[in-house]
């Protein structure tokens, strides 16, 4: 398997790393800041990609002029005859084969541009191709994959931190919902912002306002190779390769650096691991597909508290209780028991039920336990559905209307004067309520004096039916369908912190009891709506702007691309 291969080719780089010092620095009378770096890849359905970037570079005081960037390339397949570009409007003198930096690259000389110590200036860079970018996505064949790394420079020369944004133009062609980001690189946003460019094409924007100037940073995409032309996607290279690349990196590593303990080495494969678990884990709770991030204009309002809670991308298990509270509202289904939690829909069905509570009720099989695929497929759908109701519509303006929805319904239920209007107002909007991350804490602060005014239909909650009316303290036969009252059901009053404790002790325990793993159950969920990232194929997917030094690293100190090359 692909992966497999890679983790043989990271050890071999990683251990590289591990063993090697910092070459000496070649051009320790270049001294920068990079304070701002701005990207953008258009992906070409022929196979290349079109870069044009923004440099904003302070040379320091008493340093060397800046008067040459070399810049660092995805790999050789490039012409300096499509390479050109100005420093603050004035054109650069000439781009030529004299690059200094670690892999492919480019010496782009600045001329009358030459940045003087003390001063500040932007290079503006435009790079018309560079071919052999696309390879077919080793997890879906039907896939292509590219990733990317930005220009990044010598450690010894480069100080301070970037305002960096790198923004990939995606295929003509590509629809919203079919692209998919890879992981992003450690410090920067879990996830591009995404939003059609002029050209209608799907872009994805990262950015990080403290970026590293000397650190390598990948960032990737996949999308179906169905937009590109026939020939354009490369296929990996093999095991054997992949091996002997490998292989000959961690070689030149050993002839070319001094060794140095290696148990940093160690502690540094330990703590990577461990943030890449952790990380991993945290992709597979976002369920959210890549259209519903599709800015649009507007708020869309009419979301239920239940679809509103997609959109704020609400914990599934919190969701799917949300679906259980509100057919208990409109009694279609009883609790039987709490725990294990077990189910029974009421007959007569009442009418107006929204698809997704529905399958919910569909989902409750004989013995009142959940068949949980089917719950997988309410989820899907539901997620799908609030996906085509915001397309045209601004999710960052419809999640802070929703937000203030929550915020505004709590506003009301705790200033209420009377402990019926209280009571009231908060069984209105409990859906909504329980969207509140601190919704326990609240209730219980809300309702920690006074009665609270039981609603007829918690007859069909049982623990709460336990306290409040003996006649509704045994569960009905799972052999006979519990019927709705023929008319108003008069309960009566709880104490305010015991009814506090009761539903938040009722709302825990239903989460918890829906489905067995959360995060499985999430992770199926998430494969169907929102796919996980695509690595590309090894070796060729990976376009390394920067270099490193013979050891195949980043190190600082190394001749990677930077201000002066290393001259």
């Amino acid at each position: 398997m692909h992966r497999k291969r890679s983790f043989g080719l990271f050890l071999f780089v990683a251990l590289a790393v591990g063993l090697c010092l910092p070459l000496p620095a070649h051009a320790q009378s270049y001294g920068f800041s990079l304070d701002q770096a701005i990207v953008d890849v258009w992906l070409n359905p022929n196979g290349t990609v079109s870069l044009e970037y923004w440099l904003t570079f302070t040379c320091d005081p008493g340093a060397h002029p800046i008067d040459v960037v070399d810049l660092g390339l995805p790999n050789s397949n490039f012409s300096y005859t499509d390479i050109r570009g100005d420093v603050d409007g004035t054109p650069i003198a000439r781009v030529d084969s004299d690059y200094q930096g670690g892999g492919s690259g480019a010496a782009v000389w600045l001329g009358s541009g030459t940045i003087a110590p003390g001063r500040s200036g932007t290079v503006h860079i435009i790079v018309d191709r560079v071919g052999r970018m696309f390879y077919q996505d080793s997890d879906d064949t039907a896939y292509a994959s590219m990733q990317f790394s930005p220009v990044w420079f010598d450690g010894q020369a480069a100080h301070g931190t970037t305002d960096a944004t790198v923004r990939f133009h995606l295929p003509p062609g590509v629809q919203p919902e079919e692209p998919r980001w890879h992981s992003s690189p450690s410090g920067w946003p879990e996830q591009p912002e995404t939003a059609l460019d002029a050209e209608g094409r799907v872009l994805y924007t990262w950015y990080n306002p403290a970026a590293s100037p000397s650190r390598e940073y990948i960032f990737g995409a996949s999308f179906p190779a169905q937009y590109v032309e026939e020939g354009a996607v490369q296929q990996p290279p093999s095991v054997a390769e992949g091996l002997f690349a490998g292989g000959a990196a961690f070689l030149t590593s050993l002839a070319g650096c001094i060794c140095n303990p290696i148990t940093p080495f160690f502690v540094f494969m330990a703590g990577f691991f461990g943030f890449s678990i952790w990380a991993n884990n945290k992709r597979k709770m976002q369920y959210l597909p890549p259209l519903l991030k599709v800015e649009g204009v507007g708020i869309k309002r009419g979301l239920t508290a239940v679809e509103a809670a997609i959109l704020l991308e609400a914990p599934l298990n919190k969701v799917m209780t949300m679906v259980l509270f509100g057919l208990l509202k409109k009694g279609a289904v009883t609790v039987l028991e709490e725990s294990p939690l077990r189910i029974q829909a009421n007959t007569p069905q009442p009418e107006g039920l929204h698809p997704y509570e529905e399958i919910f009720v569909e989902a409750i099989k004989p013995d009142g336990t959940l068949d949980e695929r089917k719950l997988e497929s309410m989820m899907v759908s539901l997620v799908k559905m609030v996906n085509t109701k915001m397309k045209g519509f601004s999710r960052r303006e419809s999640v802070a209307y929703y937000k203030d929805i929550l915020r505004r319904a709590w506003t009301q239920v705790e200033a209420a004067d009377t402990p019926e209007v209280r009571s009231q107002r908060f069984n209105d909007a409990m859906e909504f309520l329980m969207l509140d991350r601190d919704f326990d804490d609240r209730t219980r602060r809300t309702f920690i004096t006074g009665p609270f005014y039981v609603p007829p239909w918690w007859i069909y909650h049982r623990p709460w039916a336990h306290a409040v009316s003996p006649a509704f303290a045994k569960s009905a036969p799972l052999s006979g369908p519990v019927s709705l009252p023929s008319g108003p059901v008069s309960l009566p009053t709880l104490p305010g912190g015991d009814f506090a404790a009761r539903i938040v002790r009722g709302i825990e325990g239903t989460a918890g009891g829906i489905v067995g793993n959360l995060s499985g159950f999430t992770s199926k969920v998430t494969s169907v709506t929102n796919p996980p990232p695509k690595p590309s194929s090894s070796g060729g997917g990976r376009s390394s702007s920067g270099g490193g030094c013979a050891c195949a690293c980043a190190c600082a100190g190394c001749a990677c691309a930077c201000a002066g090359g290393g001259r």
